[in-house]
């Protein structure tokens, strides 16, 4: 985005097969702890991340990622 309020946006776009699917693997990498040192190591000097807002799309009919 070139303008308004997502200048410093990070965006990930992971796709699942199902919502129990993504539940398990969500759950699953949040209880990894490489993940966790990887985290704590990224944040010895404070928080980086200000705000986390979770978004659930559904592709279009002519969506390539269908």
């Amino acid at each position: 985005m070139l303008i308004g309020d997502g200048n410093n946006d990070l965006h990930y776009m992971l796709a699942w097969e199902s919502m129990a699917e993504r539940e398990q693997k969500w759950t699953a990498f949040q209880a990894d702890a490489e993940w966790h040192k990887a985290r704590d190591e990224s944040e010895k000097d404070g928080l980086i991340i200000a705000n986390i807002k979770t978004s659930f799309l559904r592709p279009t009919a002519f969506s390539a990622i269908r």
